[in-house]
């Protein structure tokens, strides 16, 4: 599951049917209501069709999951990112993040994962396999060349990329979570991004 690579389905195409469909499904009724047959049914495509694109229900699930990070954490594999300070592309990679991660679909895919993990782990595997690892890798491999440039100094950038990450989400996204909260202004969210680079690049600043 972690070879999955996110469809780009064109509008229309039966891909993009089937994708739609399933996210319709599983966000609704929980993972383990879901069978491919209602998916076929509901996509409006024949079981071979279905099959023929996704050999399983769990290998779907992270198909929906890859293309959701895809679209909002493109930030980490553009040129503009490359090309920017190191403190800007950071925050340009949190606010991507945070809107990933606090958007409706991610929270209810989450939801969905981690009240079914336990009775379906091949669920709670291909998620985190194609979202929070996908993003993990990213973050990790543009840490690794910030510190290859001498932008930053970062001994374990594996470890340095979860601590960003961390220092991003803090309590917001549990209280989303829970629907303590389902609002978040966008000068608190800037708030907690620019005190998150700034603890961040000045803990892993290069020596001067």
């Amino acid at each position: 599951m972690a070879g999955v690579v996110a469809p780009s389905p064109e509008a229309g195409s039966k891909p993009a049917q089937i994708l739609e469909a399933a996210g319709k499904l599983f966000l609704e009724n929980g993972y383990g209501a879901v069978s491919m047959d209602n998916v076929a049914k509901t996509a409006n495509v024949s079981k071979a069709t279905l099959y023929a694109h996704f050999r399983s229900k769990d290998e779907l699930f992270a198909a929906m999951v890859a293309c959701e990070c895809r679209d909002q954490m493109g930030a980490l594999s553009c040129d503009e990112v490359s090309r920017m300070e190191v403190a800007d592309a950071l925050r340009l990679v949190a606010r991507r993040f945070m809107k990933l991660v606090l958007s409706g679909k991610a929270l209810a895919a989450y939801r969905v994962v981690v009240a079914e993990a336990h009775r379906f782990p091949e669920l709670a595997r291909a998620f985190y396999e194609s979202g929070p690892a996908r993003s993990h890798e990213q973050l990790a491999a543009y840490l690794r060349e910030a510190d290859r440039r001498g932008a930053l100094r970062i001994p374990d950038a594996d470890l340095a990329a979860e601590q960003f990450f961390g220092l991003l989400k803090a309590h917001i996204h549990t209280r989303f979570i829970l629907c303590i909260e389902n609002t978040i202004s966008e000068a608190e969210l800037e708030r907690f991004i620019e005190a998150a680079v700034n603890l961040f690049t000045k803990g892993y600043a290069a020596a001067p």
